[in-house]
């Protein structure tokens, strides 16, 4: 009988990362997946590389090209900028965050911001032979400092 622990601690490169709230935090191998895969998006999706959009898009980045290429712009009130959007995402969380699978994106207009928009991510990653669905969300915005929505 394979038996799978009930709580685990968070993954080394997190640790260095900075602390939580609480010292010594047990997560379920679920929660330090989650933690682990929304800091490593936060720090995609902060990050501006020196590619345009077309190259990142059409080009073969590479390690040196982690993060999202300049979306200055970019609108999002518009319809076509909101695709191009979309395809950075998935092209990015593709390049460079390889344990999501089946990526599914949808970008929206923000309606409390004009110049902003809401990235919706739906993905699995796989976690002890299982799937497990994770679904995210990103403002994405003309400035490289994270957006949370007001709830």
């Amino acid at each position: 009988m394979h038996l799978q622990p009930t709580s685990m601690p968070l993954p080394l490169f997190d640790r260095f990362g900075g602390p939580l709230s609480a010292p010594d935090v047990a997560l379920t191998p679920v929660q330090a997946l989650r933690l682990s895969l929304r800091r490593d998006l936060t720090r995609l999706f902060n990050v501006r590389n020196r590619l345009t959009v077309d190259e990142f898009l059409n080009g073969a980045p590479t390690s040196l090209d982690y993060g999202l290429p300049d979306t200055l712009h970019l609108s999002a009130q518009s319809a076509t900028d909101l695709q191009r959007w979309q395809q950075v995402v998935v092209r990015a969380i593709a390049l460079y965050e390889p344990r999501l699978r089946q990526v599914s994106v949808k970008v929206a207009p923000a309606t409390d911001w004009p110049t902003m928009a809401w990235a919706q991510i739906a993905a699995t990653a796989i976690l002890g032979g299982e799937r497990v669905q994770f679904q995210f969300e990103a403002g994405l915005t003309n400035r490289a400092s994270p957006w949370k929505r007001n709830a």
